[in-house]
């Protein structure tokens, strides 16, 4: 009942601005399920879940036990706890898990739930840094780490979504802030030559996660007016000040200065921890402008 009656204020508005009971069928109309109200617990659970699991991937390259320990649990406490108060009631979401075979977000659930149990054994476990649990973790932190994208990916009625470099865009996303943490953890630790050697493997992610970025944008521009609205609402209005000051401030600027000022290997602990800020800070509002800017194909062209 609450829901109908905040849907008749939105399609019959006395002002006379409302949206008309036919016109979503014929103009472009923003998606707000998965960013509004209880949608930002998804926001959010994706974020967590995708940096998590980043972290876990990366420290298996170095052996590392402390960071997939916390990769571990950012991965299933963070990212699933928030997941569970976007899914709302548990007596009935459990459901979901019942249909891998047609279901994205069924799949997800099922990689985290192989990810807790394996991540588990492979934390307690003496020998667990071997090539088969290696291999088999590192296989799925980036199903993990793409599972949020690709929930978004295949609703293709939403072409900001659908765009082909989302989920490589997801993937560089989650190992670049899960190498970050891990590069801070180093340098927090006192091992500062380890710290110093991951600054290539930053260099080049920056990088890489800017690159994807722009093909992004371009991608999307071109790929049909849809798509060219979602990004037109990226600079207007509410989500101007996110894209210049999140996007463009912290996702890219900041960690750029940051970067350069560290160029050839000379890091610094408090440099490495204020780019972990801005690019943590920067990669939510990316996320937060994706999700919110996607807007649905009309069914019907005007004439």
């Amino acid at each position: 009942m609450k829901q109908q009656n905040e849907l008749e204020k939105v399609m019959f508005h006395p002002t006379g601005s409302d949206l008309k009971p036919y016109e979503w069928m014929l103009r472009p109309t923003a998606q707000t399920e998965w960013i509004d109200n209880k949608g930002v617990f998804l926001w959010l659970a994706f974020f967590f879940s995708e940096i998590g699991a980043g972290l876990y991937f990366v420290s298996l390259f170095y052996e590392y036990r402390a960071g997939i320990v916390l990769g571990w649990l950012v991965t299933l406490i963070l990212g699933g706890m928030i997941h569970v108060l976007y899914l709302g009631n548990p007596l009935r979401a459990w459901r979901m898990i019942m249909k891998p075979a047609t279901s994205e977000l069924s799949r997800g659930i099922w990689i985290i739930g192989v990810f807790a149990v394996f991540g588990f054994l492979q934390m307690v476990t003496a020998g667990g840094f071997n090539i088969v649990f290696n291999v088999i973790m590192g296989i799925l932190c980036l199903l993990i780490i793409s599972h949020g994208f690709a929930t978004m990916n295949v609703i293709r009625a939403l072409p900001a979504w659908s765009s082909n470099i989302v989920l490589p865009f997801s993937i560089i996303s989650g190992v670049w802030v899960g190498q970050q943490i891990l590069q801070f953890m180093f340098a927090a630790s006192g091992f500062a030559i380890l710290a110093s050697g991951m600054e290539v493997w930053a260099e080049s992610f920056f990088f890489a996660y800017f690159l994807c970025l722009l093909l992004y944008v371009w991608g999307t521009w071109h790929a049909n007016e849809i798509g060219q609205a979602s990004i037109q609402m990226m600079v207007a209005d509410d989500l101007k000040k996110i894209t210049l000051i999140g996007v463009v401030g912290l996702a890219v600027i900041l960690p750029l200065i940051f970067t350069l000022m560290m160029w050839g290997g000379q890091t610094s602990g408090v440099l490495i921890f204020l780019r972990l800020l801005a690019i943590c800070a920067g990669d939510l509002a990316v996320r937060y402008i994706i999700m919110k800017s996607a807007v649905y194909t009309p069914l019907l062209e005007r004439n």
